[in-house]
């Protein structure tokens, strides 16, 4: 579902975005709790670049290279 929303504010919805972040914290937690060992790496590492992506990578553009106004 954080992919969907992803792909949706592509499209130029940009209040989905929160969503999309919410729901792929939720997924990493969850990864976290999963029985089968395929649903954990599964889990960990989609959600993972999903969250790389949207809060680390505009975290370091935003504070290294983008910090004058």
């Amino acid at each position: 579902m954080g992919l969907v929303s992803y792909i949706i504010v592509l499209f130029g919805n940009d209040y989905l975005l929160l969503v999309g972040v919410i729901l792929s914290a939720l997924g990493f937690i969850l990864a976290l709790f999963a029985k089968k060992d395929m649903y954990r790496i599964l889990g960990l590492i989609g959600n993972g670049i999903l969250l790389f992506i949207t809060i680390v990578i505009p975290f370091i553009v935003t504070t290294f290279f983008w910090n004058t106004p």
